[in-house]
């Protein structure tokens, strides 16, 4: 995670500095790389959010504990202490450390000696952490209500189709409702967690970054 966002860093650092150097677009590159980097961040979150799931669940198989419950418990901190780092690492960065680091004018910190650190616009970093917060909030929203609304019912019509047969067989008498019930998607492995997953995040979304999001709670 750590590495990941430092990488999304080099990125603003060195795409702001180009953009910089083209006179079209100078009077945008700051919102420009803002929108871009919070994009390929989201995309990151998505994709380091299903490698640790995988890892976690095998660290946990490994410490072979004793009981259901502590082998849950065990499960959901290390879910939930990583969620929590990579979905809200980058806004942290935002908030509280991003320009900290820059130096002062004479002896500006580099990185490769040619690009200065990343650091806020002159009116502060609040429009970038609003575009930061509400890209990867909305973002993640609508990915998971396609994956929670629109892939179990593309399930539901497949596993029907292979059952049932054709479409020829439109005459067939109609299924009894425990033979509909058959057709339904499984339930995931762990039930609810992911769902009391997702409010805890939503929640942190709203309450510690709503004055940078004011629309937050909508989206939730």
């Amino acid at each position: 995670v750590v590495a990941a966002l430092f990488s999304v860093i080099v990125y603003r650092v060195a795409v702001l500095s180009l953009l910089n150097e083209q006179d079209g677009i100078r009077s945008t590159a700051s919102y420009i790389t803002s929108v871009t980097a919070a994009l390929i961040q989201l995309v990151v979150i998505l994709l380091l959010n299903k490698v640790y799931e995988w890892l976690a669940v095998r660290l946990t198989e490994w410490e072979c504990h004793r009981t259901q419950t502590e082998h849950e418990d065990s499960f959901t901190f290390k879910m939930f202490l990583f969620q929590f780092v990579n979905y809200y690492g980058s806004i942290f960065y935002i908030a509280f450390f991003k320009g900290r680091l820059t130096g002062y004018p004479g002896d500006y910190n580099r990185i490769g000696d040619k690009y200065r650190l990343d650091e806020c616009s002159p009116s502060g970093c609040l429009i970038e952490l609003t575009i930061q917060l509400a890209i990867i909030m909305v973002g993640k929203q609508i990915l998971n209500n396609a994956l929670e609304i629109i892939l179990p019912r593309v399930k539901v019509w497949l596993r029907r189709r292979d059952n049932v047969g054709s479409d020829e067989e439109q005459d067939a008498p109609a299924l009894s409702r425990w033979e509909e019930d058959y057709d339904l998607a499984d339930l995931p492995e762990h039930g609810l967690f992911y769902e009391y997953l997702e409010m805890v995040l939503q929640f942190g979304f709203i309450t510690l970054f709503v004055a940078a999001f004011p629309l937050a709670p909508l989206f939730a």
